[in-house]
């Protein structure tokens, strides 16, 4: 048979006015099976409001054997494992031994049993369609059924084509009769002309093609997407969309036409520009946000681009992640980042990072790098998404082993204290537990493999805890040769370092290659540092005040470091060698020599060699002690004296620990709380000055731009003597005149105010870590409904009718949701947030009042298709579009309602069941000859 079905049918059928009555009165009325016309003695009639049609016609149409028993006056049909057993005169019927109902008693006219044409669904189950313009009555076997169902669309607000709309549809259940589907978009105000016909002559260009597939069908439309008389998707305009089932002709199915959803209409606003060239690297092994590196372009205007945030998809994900997800994602979910004065931004993530679904980043999973441009003024233009990046799928590498670039003879011990080697970190040091160091003596060296050195006893290698870098150790005077012979001068050596596997991952042991052979020798003594000078840098009155800067030993292989000595100048004259040599670690800083000259500056705690602090207005001299390597304190070099320095000071101490701790959700000062330790001398301050600087901003800020900072820019507070802890308040600014604002990521400084009479100077604390506010929680109006209704649509409906929200500002679309009367006093708006997408009818936002039709292809809020019998109450869920607003508001529940079957209109004349006169006087049943 064909698989048939006309949309202008069943459509006729739903919403076509109840033919005039006419008792038995024979009308034009045709009879189609699958699209072909069938013969029947006697015509369909009309019984009030109800078609009556030929059964024994229409079953033998249907393949159905028919037996007639005169006695009892019943008639019997039998198709597969279907038999129908029907009275004359009865209001009951049998299928399959189950009774159904009749709206009308079969009857007997002009020798023909007439039956109501619905009862042919529920006899044999196939599908009954009544065009009363056309008096025409189409069956459609459901075996040969092409017809798609469940058309849901979705429309997005970033492009303003047809890149915004998304078509999902449950494809035909027999696709072995489909060529293709075809995805039309018409013209609201020329719908109602769309048939199939004009469906079948559409050009290519016009439609989107899908290919059949098994499953749910989901598709977005593309930046060209037409409609069907061939003009760009554009904002504006009113649409509905169409699937066209093509059917397979050449196993002679013909094509089927879907009828249309609620109404679309693309609603984009002008956006901000997309960022470009995104690119996604892989650069380590943590197994976490911290291996992803991310770096895009900025687009060439970003005057209106408040910031970037950057979302990482699982790439299964991708396709579906659009701006409104971008826009509803959770702030927790992606990374934010500043604009930069470079074209191409680059950043690595951090260990916390995580994709927008909410899980950790991880090894072994395909993600998508998205940006989102975010506006400075929403109201004039949108957010702007970029395209997706290409996939990427973090790797755990295996590790690699440790790579030696050195090993020097630097001291005279005539021990392995004199071998310094130098080594490169392996590349993952995630797999690493440790690095181990062999001495092997050279003629043994071309077997020391892994598997030896996992032989080698303690106390014959030297163990070194990673630390992230490439490292330079000098062994340990005890160290052994790995054949147990302390390492001593004369013999030649080759060094290895191996890797010693994390046991908790079970990463195994690797070794590196072997350095260059070394044989240790005997030195002589180091020289003293020499051209000792110092400066007085700053004025905070201790040691970050004095900067001491030397030439290094002119034989430094044979110091091992060096030590800084600040003299009062009165004591210069008598410090010596053996002064210096017996100074205790307090009294000095110790400098690590570097291969050049040096320049330190000296720490805030920093003392003289008498005990006392470094501090204003004591005039001091510098020496340097150059320590030998050998470990003997005569053979220390100490330099010349520098020249005297004072310490002098006018300005006042700095606030320091300064942090910022965000509680609430006003997206102003009100949330922020800026703490902070005074400063260690408050002497000379007058108060303290709390300046926000935008994150991107606050490398350039120093005192010099601190002290340009108008009055109206920052919060004043009064020293108390302790420690200070500030609410801001709601019309805080940043230093720039700028109300604070959320997403903007800012840093907080405090300004030491000089009381310019003790002291004239200000100081500036260090920035607070960056700080964000969150957006300001906000719920979109609720809707209200105003009738609920059962509605014939095909099969059981129940129309919804509600009254718009209040204020439709910040809302996305509205959710209807089907609830059972006996859980509704219960659903709460949490219960409604947490349904998926499959249990709510989505209704756009179109500026009026909302109408949704509900019928048994949906869903209840328990997952549950909607059945008939059942009393059901509905809500109206205002779902927030994530930017303007992000609470969703609940409508207040509606009315019960019970979902009724679709059932003709009663009889208004009652008919007296006949006699069938067939002539048969059997008692026995026998094939019905005259019916």
């Amino acid at each position: 048979m064909k698989k048939w079905i006309s949309t202008a049918v069943i459509a006729a059928l739903i919403t076509a006015s109840v033919p005039p009555v006419v008792s038995h009165a024979a009308v034009a009325i045709q009879i189609y099976i699958d699209n072909e016309k069938l013969s029947a003695p006697q015509p369909p009639i009309m019984k009030g409001a109800r078609v009556l049609v030929p059964l024994r016609s229409i079953f033998e149409g249907l393949n159905a054997r028919v037996v007639w028993n005169n006695k009892s006056k019943t008639v019997t049909a039998t198709k597969g494992d279907q038999t129908v057993s029907l009275k004359i005169g009865s209001k009951t019927a049998t299928i399959n031994g189950n009774t159904v109902y009749l709206d009308i008693p079969a009857s007997v006219v002009k020798g023909n049993t007439m039956v109501p044409i619905r009862f042919v669904t529920e006899a044999l189950g196939e599908e009954v369609y009544w065009n009363s313009q056309a008096k025409r009555v189409d069956i459609v076997t459901k075996s040969d059924d092409l017809s798609t169902s469940t058309i849901t669309t979705s429309v997005g607000t970033q492009y303003g084509d047809g890149r915004d709309i998304k078509v999902d549809f449950t494809p035909s259940q027999n696709e072995g009769g489909v060529y293709e589907y075809r995805v039309m978009l018409v013209k609201d105000t020329s719908a109602g002309n769309f048939t199939l016909n004009a469906a079948m002559n559409i050009t290519s260009a016009n439609y989107t093609e899908v290919s059949k597939r098994n499953g749910n069908v989901s598709v977005t439309l593309g930046e060209n997407t037409r409609d069907v008389s061939g003009e760009k998707i554009r904002t504006g305009v009113t649409y509905k969309v169409y699937v066209l089932t093509v059917g397979n002709d050449a196993a002679n199915y013909a094509s089927i036409l879907s009828s249309a959803r609620n109404s679309i209409t693309l609603t984009a606003k002008p956006a901000v520009q997309a960022v470009s060239e995104l690119r996604v690297k892989d650069v380590a092994n943590n197994g976490d946000g911290r291996d992803l590196q991310i770096s895009f372009k900025q687009p060439g205007t970003t005057s209106d681009i408040n910031s970037y945030r950057a979302f990482i998809v699982k790439t299964k994900d991708a396709s579906s992640f659009d701006l409104n997800a971008a826009n509803r994602a959770s702030s927790s979910y992606s990374t934010v980042i500043g604009k930069s004065g470079s074209s191409v931004i680059t950043t690595t993530l951090s260990s916390s990072s995580r994709d927008v679904s909410g899980d950790l980043i991880k090894n072994g999973t395909a993600y998508t790098l998205f940006v989102l441009s975010t506006s400075t003024n929403t109201n004039d233009k949108q957010n702007r998404l970029s395209s997706g990046s290409s996939s990427i799928t973090l790797d755990g590498s295996t590790m690699t082993a440790p790579s030696i670039t050195s090993v020097t003879d630097r001291s005279d011990y005539g021990d392995a204290r004199d071998l310094q080697v130098s080594f490169n970190k392996t590349g993952d040091e995630s797999k690493v537990g440790f690095y181990r160091v062999f001495v092997v003596r050279n003629n043994n060296s071309s077997a020391f493999t892994m598997t030896e050195a996992n032989k080698v006893s303690s106390g014959s290698y030297y163990d070194i805890s990673k630390n992230g870098k490439n490292q330079t150790i000098t062994l340990p005077q005890s160290l052994k040769d790995t054949s147990g012979i302390t390492v001593r001068e004369g013999e030649s050596y080759r060094v290895f370092v191996a890797a010693m596997g994390n046991q908790q991952g079970g990463y195994e042991n690797l070794l590196s290659s072997s350095s260059n052979a070394i044989s240790l020798s005997n030195n002589s003594v180091s020289q003293p540092a020499t051209n000792v000078a110092v400066s007085d840098i700053q004025d905070y009155g201790d040691g970050r005040d004095l900067q001491v800067t030397f030439n290094k030993s002119s034989e430094e292989s044979r110091v091992d470091h060096y030590r800084v000595f600040v003299v009062k100048s009165g004591n210069a004259g008598s410090f010596d060698l053996s002064r210096a040599n017996g100074m205790s670690s307090d009294r000095y800083t110790r400098v690590n020599k570097t291969g050049g000259n040096l320049k330190v500056t000296l720490a805030s705690g920093a003392k003289d060699t008498d005990g006392s602090a470094i501090r204003s207005g004591v005039s001091y001299r510098v020496f340097v002690l150059a320590v030998s390597n050998r470990g003997d304190s005569k053979l220390n070099g100490l330099s010349s004296a520098s020249s005297a320095v004072q310490l002098s000071s006018s300005s006042v101490r700095p606030a320091s620990n300064v942090s910022a701790n965000i509680k609430g959700n006003n997206g102003d000062g009100r949330d922020v709380t800026i703490s902070f330790q005074k400063a260690s001398d408050e002497t000379g301050i007058s108060r303290y000055l709390i300046m926000l600087v935008r994150a991107d901003e606050a490398s350039r800020f120093d005192l010099s731009a601190a002290n340009r900072v108008s009055s109206s820019n920052y919060t004043a507070v009064n020293k108390n003597g302790s420690n200070i802890s500030k609410l801001l308040g709601e019309g805080t600014r940043d230093i720039n005149g700028n109300k604070l604002a959320a997403g903007i990521s800012y840093k907080a400084f405090v300004l030491s105010l000089a009381d310019g009479s003790t002291r004239s100077d200000n100081a500036l604390s260090d920035g607070s870590s960056n700080f964000t506010l969150s957006q300001p929680a906000v719920q979109v109006d609720q809707a209200s409904i105003t009738k609920v209704e059962n509605r014939p649509n095909g099969n059981p409906a129940i129309q919804v009718n509600f009254n718009k929200a209040g204020d439709e500002k910040g809302l996305s679309f509205y959710a209807v949701i089907a609830v059972k009367a006996a859980s509704a006093s219960q659903f709460t708006l949490d219960q409604a947030n947490a349904l998926p997408r499959s249990q709510y009818t989505s209704v756009s936002k179109t500026g009026g009042n909302g109408v949704a039709t509900i019928d048994t292809s949906a869903l209840d809020s328990e997952g549950s298709s909607l059945k008939p019998g059942v009393s059901y109450r509905f809500f109206v869920l205002s779902v927030a579009d994530g930017d303007k607003a992000t609470i969703n508001s609940l409508s207040r529940a509606s009315d019960s309602i019970v979902l009724e079957e679709i059932t003709p209109m009663k009889e208004e004349k009652k008919e007296e069941p006949k006699e069938e006169p067939n002539g048969d006087k059997k008692e026995e049943p026998k094939e019905d000859k005259g019916n």
